[in-house]
């Protein structure tokens, strides 16, 4: 029984510490779509469509992310991390937009 015990306590508290950690680059789940986000510590935002490079500045609350556009306008998503994947969820034009991205490691 202790054998089972400790594996299973490691992976509970893993998963509560990195449960909101947005930090690290994130590859879109959408196969028609090559999108990666790149979200760092100081604020910055870096969103990489096909072959278009977009940067933003973010700020993060308990389950929110406000997005600064480049207008000046600002874009509030709600968002939770389940094991690597990111789920955001916002509205546009009265409907319910819900995007998902898996962790991507960067080998250097």
């Amino acid at each position: 029984m202790i054998k089972y015990t400790l594996p299973a306590l490691f992976l509970i508290f893993s998963n509560i510490s990195f449960e909101n950690n947005l930090k690290g680059l994130w590859k879109s789940t959408d196969d028609n779509l090559v999108q990666y986000l790149e979200f760092s510590d100081d604020g910055s935002l870096t969103e990489i469509i096909q072959n278009q490079t977009l940067n933003y500045k973010y700020k993060k609350t308990d389950k929110f992310i406000e997005i600064e556009l480049e207008n000046g306008s600002l874009i509030e998503s709600s968002f939770y991390i389940v094991s690597d994947t990111l789920t955001i969820q916002y509205f546009e034009n009265g409907k319910s937009i819900t995007n998902k991205y898996v962790r991507k490691k960067i080998a250097l």
